[in-house]
């Protein structure tokens, strides 16, 4: 169904004015802190911006190109050589993308909308509404002001396409069953954007599962072989593919559990309460509630443990059956509700990631805005003319206002990491990160005491891999404000050692190394230090060696026994850290401890193994290939 030609009609203007109220409300936010993982993705960019790096080790980094991002990083690129390596450039960047994301999105969405038999009329101001309402949520601020998540935006703009391409071929198949710009949207734009999209990050594979909701909401009966073929190709075959690979080697993707405290039936189950609580959240927002600190959610290990898991997973069905049962009435309802569940397949599946994050509902909270819409299919028509605009206009004003007012209150919150941290310790107190980061503020302005208390609290914890944390954390605090530290508190904290070393584990020992290094720490030096990473060791002899994080113990051992002159000891410990793909820095220590204990030949291997993989633009892996070289052969 054709749109009507409207230039400055109600949804142009609605949507003029939510994104300027947009740009406003971020405005202030922008010259906010690094957050999380920032630092670690962005260094390179630094290290560019200074004439230490090439760009295409920023572009293409050390391993997979699809690992690497590459589409994402080289938009940092763009970011740092146009406005420096500071936040704001990075900010500013996701707040151009945030309003690029609305207007592709309303463009998809008064599309679709125009398909829906009772909502057509109303096509361009529904789909205007529901942008609006996607574009001034308060979910939104963790990120657009979350600098390195400009690669979910570019995800997600680049999925909206590919669904866009596929919606404009499907609509000229309706009326011709063969059309050349219809399969050259198919088979040319729509994959080539779903490439473009995994490039920037992995889940916009979704793509082709987005395009089978809309195929299924709005098409209905027998289905042109185009379509077949397109489905076939981008879905069945890449499903069935997918299977096999995992059928031939599950490890590939069961390995990645060794980085967290859970397993995949219990990643599964407690997923099915992080999307009731997602939706919850788009739905009623409560943004004083909405935090980056949400390691505190429950995990479920059991149906009725927390019982909620039942609830939850009832829910969803009772909710998805009858979207189903309302399919013909309100199409536009059951393409965004499944739209929202199939946008979470991937970050919300078996993979191994993290719990929660709000950032995670950037893409898909396109589809409950549009869910949100298509229940206006429901209401008792009133006349030919249907909805009527005035009644629409008033509730996206109010609407709007309330979001827009939620969103002010999050983005000045967002001003301050101490301001982020306090507003978490308020609503989500259990949160171990949220309180390890205020003792490190308190720290950093001198206040130990304080600083010390929150890990006394969390050391009152039921759960022992938080005692643990925060004993050695306790321990590192006491080093870097230079107070006598107690080593039987390390000793005290292998009390709670558990059965998998996490990336939990490799944090707080990480930072004991440094704290502890010279002589500033007394009562815990290297011996200290390495017994308890060895200790950690020894009470996970079941996790499998080439875990991640039991890698990187084995490294910190290694550093720790090498500054200390046991190079025996830093040999084991670097040899269990080792494999061809292992960090230069692995390489660097392991060459080392093999020419101080005499074997030259092992160290020649090493350095041969890693020439082989370092790529001739990597200064700083050329640079450690240089010294390594010199130190073998003068050895």
């Amino acid at each position: 169904m054709p749109l009507p030609d409207s230039r400055w009609d109600f949804a142009r203007w609605l949507l003029v004015a939510a994104t300027l109220a947009a740009f406003v409300l971020y405005a202030p936010g922008l010259q906010g802190p690094f957050l999380f993982d920032d630092p670690a993705n962005l260094a390179v960019l630094r290290a560019w911006y200074n004439g230490q790096a090439d760009w295409r080790t920023v572009v293409l980094g050390q391993g997979g190109l699809i690992e690497a991002r590459p589409l994402s990083m080289l938009s940092f690129l763009a970011t740092v050589a146009a406005g420096g390596p500071g936040p704001l450039s990075y900010k500013a960047g996701n707040l151009l993308l945030h309003a690029a994301c609305a207007a592709l999105g309303f463009r998809l969405l008064s599309r679709t909308l125009a398909q829906d038999p009772r909502l057509a009329p109303q096509a361009r101001a529904l789909a205007a509404i529901a942008v609006a309402l996607w574009l001034l949520h308060p979910i939104q601020v963790s990120t657009v002001l979350y600098a390195v998540q400009r690669m979910a935006q570019l995800s997600a703009l680049f999925a909206l396409g590919a669904v866009l391409a596929y919606f404009l071929a499907r609509t000229r198949l309706t009326s011709r069953a063969r059309d050349r710009t219809a399969i050259a949207l198919l088979f040319a734009a729509f994959p080539l954007l779903v490439v473009a999209g995994v490039l920037s990050k992995q889940n916009a594979i979704v793509a082709p599962l987005l395009c089978l909701a809309f195929e299924l909401a709005y098409f209905p009966g027998k289905r042109p072989l185009a379509i077949r073929l397109f489905f076939g190709l981008f879905l069945a075959l890449p499903f069935v593919v997918a299977l096999l690979a995992f059928a031939a080697a599950p490890q590939t993707l069961l390995r990645g559990y060794s980085d967290w405290g859970f397993s995949p039936d219990q990643r599964l189950l407690t997923q099915t309460r992080v999307l009731m609580d997602y939706a919850g959240s788009l739905l009623w927002p409560r943004g004083e509630h909405m935090s980056l600190f949400r390691d505190d959610f429950v995990i479920s290990v059991g149906l009725f443990a927390p019982a909620t898991t039942a609830l939850a997973i009832a829910g969803l069905l009772a909710l998805s059956a009858l979207v189903v049962e309302l399919r013909r009435r309100a199409p536009s309802l059951f393409a965004g509700w499944f739209f929202f569940l199939l946008a979470h397949s991937v970050e919300s599946s078996v993979l191994p990631l993290e719990m929660y994050y709000e950032h995670r509902n950037y893409l898909p909270a396109f589809g409950l805005a549009l869910a949100l819409v298509g229940t206006l299919a429901l209401w008792p028509r009133r006349g030919a003319a249907g909805l009527r605009l005035a009644p629409l206009a008033w509730f996206a004003t109010a609407a709007c206002l309330v979001l827009a007012l939620q969103t002010y209150g999050r983005v000045q919150t967002w001003r301050s990491k101490p301001a982020i941290v306090a507003n978490a310790l308020i609503h989500h107190p259990e949160s171990l990160r949220a309180r390890q980061t205020q003792a490190f503020i308190d720290l950093a302005e001198g206040r130990t005491d304080a600083a010390l208390a929150q890990m006394h609290r969390l050391q009152r914890s039921a759960q022992p891999r938080t005692r643990l944390l925060a004993r050695i954390d306790a321990v590192s605090i006491a080093c870097l404000a230079g107070r006598p530290a107690d080593p039987s508190e390390l000793t005290r904290a292998l009390t709670d050692a558990q059965a998998k070393v996490t990336l939990d584990e490799v944090l707080v020992v990480d930072l004991l190394a440094q704290a502890s290094a010279g002589d500033r720490c007394p009562g815990v030096a290297s011996p200290q230090v390495s017994a308890l990473v060895l200790g950690l060791l020894r009470a996970a002899p079941t996790q499998d060696p080439a875990a991640h994080p039991r890698r990187q113990l084995h490294l910190i051992a290694a550093l720790v026994l090498a500054r200390s002159q046991d190079w025996a000891g830093a040999q084991a410990q670097a040899e269990g850290a080792w494999t061809t793909q292992a960090p230069l820095e692995v390489a660097d220590v392991l060459v080392q401890a093999y020419l101080a204990n005499g074997r030259r030949q092992d160290a020649e291997r090493v350095l041969r193994q890693i020439q082989a993989r370092t790529r001739p633009y990597d200064r700083a892996g050329q640079a450690l290939i240089a010294q390594l070289r010199g130190r073998i052969q003068t050895h």
